[in-house]
């Protein structure tokens, strides 16, 4: 068996089982919810931004968010518009998935990011620090550790 082809077929085992834990973390019923939302004007008096991160957890340990932000217009009857909504999910202080809707595309469109082991030493040695959106996995690294520190941090109160 080439070499090429070993690792492939590892790294399909391994997505599967990330898939496998996200698919068991959105299942469960028992899942406890924390949210935090806060409201910021934009330049525009009509538009603010709605920024909300909502915390998943069972037993104390954090195992999804989901982090959303909206522009809300005053006047109700036009329609507030998504600009971002991303998914990260944890195992035992790991971050393993992230899925993006990028609105930019109609209709939007997922992109999923798996994160291994190696992504929380990048984090940890930062080489994350300061990454913009255009920076690829490395500003989903970051957000979702500091998505954990900061779940952390709410437990501490």
């Amino acid at each position: 068996m080439s070499l090429g082809l070993y690792i492939l077929g590892y790294s399909q085992i391994q997505t599967k089982k990330i898939d496998s834990i996200a698919r068991i973390i959105d299942a469960q019923k028992s899942l406890k919810t924390d949210i935090v939302c806060d409201t910021f004007r934009v330049a525009n008096s009509e538009l603010s931004n709605i920024e909300c991160a909502r915390f998943y957890s069972v037993k104390g340990k954090l195992v999804k968010v989901i982090y959303s932000l909206q522009y809300h217009h005053k006047d109700t009857a036009r329609t507030n518009i998504s600009t971002q909504l991303d998914v990260f999910y944890y195992n035992d202080g790991l971050l393993i998935k992230v899925i993006s809707k990028d609105f930019d595309q109609s209709p939007p469109k997922d992109f999923q990011y798996y994160m291994n082991e190696r992504h929380q030493k990048k984090y940890v040695s930062k080489e994350t620090i300061n990454a913009g959106k255009y920076d690829g996995v490395n500003y989903f690294i970051e957000f979702g550790y500091n998505f954990l520190e900061e779940f952390k941090q709410f437990k501490l109160k």
